[in-house]
């Protein structure tokens, strides 16, 4: 290797090592990765401006502010009460409606949003009517990280890829990706009920159960009429939500990029709630250090990239093997074991325009089925996050907000749930995907 290609690939070893390790804040480790690397010259400042996805950063950032926006009119809460009086305090009523419904909210909110919503009600429901929480509240952290998977703007790995990738619309993420996040969600949840099946059962027989419910739900139905939100404030957000909604769905019509769409959904929110809301607390709301480690990763990938590395990785790739669907598969697997241990941003970050490398030259570059590998990354990154405690942001939030309601989530706890729920969904992805290539 190249005296330059050797330094681009040590900063970004030091880099993804600094963040596994998070003695620093993953932010500062990137801006300072970035930074050194256009101090020094090995990728110029123009080219450095160049690398970085506006169109991802500006989708994020309008998502961040239209979610927000939501919280802040307790649209959320709202619905979460509603969902929780709907249980009537049945075990597995609690169990499939909070578990289908996080699995719905996150394949189009923040994941991160929705735990922050569903764990606190989860547990007050099942602690309120005498039922350990920690299976409900692992069925709640699957669920939110394997609904993410069924959009575009379900979890940050799909809003890389449907930005950088050409062709890939909100559409197609619904198109290929319902079916496995669907038949996933069911099978992750058939798993769980199955082994707490003497826990997750109908109790109306109990008299006791019957008195701590109703107690519970009539401190739910208290608060919810607390809340008091005013009709034109939920016709007014959910009628923006809505209209964002259907110009992601109507994209091939439209041609308008999902960034644009998500920019115009937050200034209407911002504009029709100007009197209730503040812009400036919003706005400081937005999650910047977020953003800016997108913007110094996707400097260094293309420091990667300029140096030359990436295309003697993709080429590393093709040695392995000439068969597509195998090579499809690798990347399945290798996204899930990474994904399950370290930050996937990053990963997925790289191996974008690895893979494109790979499909534009070569022998894949008039593979028929060249979508596939996308899928491919995409489920292994999005479900990969459900393999450890550490595998997503959902899964440290939701045990953090566990232990401050007095509920230990331990990291060996998880791993007894997570293995066998990982193993499951990427076990359907690698029969999705085969099935598809075969097609």
């Amino acid at each position: 290797m190249m005296f330059e290609q050797v330094v681009v690939v040590s900063v970004f070893t030091l880099v993804f090592l600094a963040i596994i390790t998070e003695k620093l804040d993953k932010t500062l480790v990137a801006l300072f990765g970035a930074l050194f690397l256009i101090s020094t010259g090995f990728i110029e400042f123009e080219e450095a401006v160049d690398a970085v996805d506006f169109n991802t950063i500006c989708l994020l950032m309008g998502m961040m502010l239209i979610v927000e926006t939501l919280s802040e009119v307790q649209i959320f809460r709202w619905s979460a009460l509603k969902l929780g009086l709907l249980t009537k305090g049945n075990p597995v009523l609690i169990f499939f409606l909070f578990g289908l419904s996080t699995a719905v909210f996150s394949a189009f909110l923040d994941n991160v949003t929705t735990v922050l919503i569903i764990v606190p009600l989860v547990i007050t429901l099942t602690e309120g009517i005498g039922l350990p929480a920690t299976p409900f509240v692992m069925t709640v952290i699957f669920l939110s990280n394997i609904g993410g998977t069924a959009t575009m703007i379900g979890d940050p790995p799909n809003i890389i890829i449907g930005s950088q990738v050409e062709h890939l619309t909100f559409m197609s993420f619904i198109q290929y990706l319902t079916l496995p996040v669907v038949v996933s969600s069911l099978l992750v949840m058939l798993y769980i009920l199955y082994k707490n099946r003497s826990t997750i059962k109908s109790r109306n027989s109990s008299f006791s159960w019957l008195f701590m419910s109703n107690l519970m739900l009539e401190d739910m139905y208290c608060e919810l009429e607390e809340l008091k939100i005013p009709r034109s404030h939920a016709v007014k957000s959910l009628s923006i939500f809505g209209l964002v909604l259907l110009f992601f769905f109507s994209h091939n019509i439209t041609h308008l990029e999902p960034s644009v769409v998500a920019l115009s959904g937050a200034v209407l929110m911002l504009i029709a709630f100007h009197k209730e809301l503040n812009l400036h607390h919003l706005i400081a709301k937005v999650e910047w250090p977020t953003l800016l480690f997108f913007a110094g990763l996707f400097v260094i990938v293309g420091a990667l990239e300029h140096a030359g590395v990436l295309k003697i990785v993709s080429h590393s790739l093709v040695s392995i093997t000439d068969n597509f669907l195998l090579l499809v598969l690798i990347v399945l697997w290798a996204s899930a074991m990474f994904s399950a241990v370290v930050d996937n941003i990053p990963f997925v970050a790289v191996m974008i325009p690895v893979l494109k490398d790979l499909l534009s030259s070569g022998a894949f570059s008039h593979e028929p089925k060249s979508q596939l590998i996308w899928w491919a990354l995409a489920l292994g990154a999005c479900f990969g996050g459900n393999g450890t405690l550490i595998g997503a942001s959902a899964n440290v939030v939701s045990v953090a907000i566990a232990k401050t309601k007095g509920l230990t989530i331990t990291f060996k706890d998880f791993l007894k749930d997570s293995i066998p729920a990982t193993v499951i969904t990427l076990l359907v992805s690698t029969a999705y995907i085969v099935f598809l290539y075969y097609l």
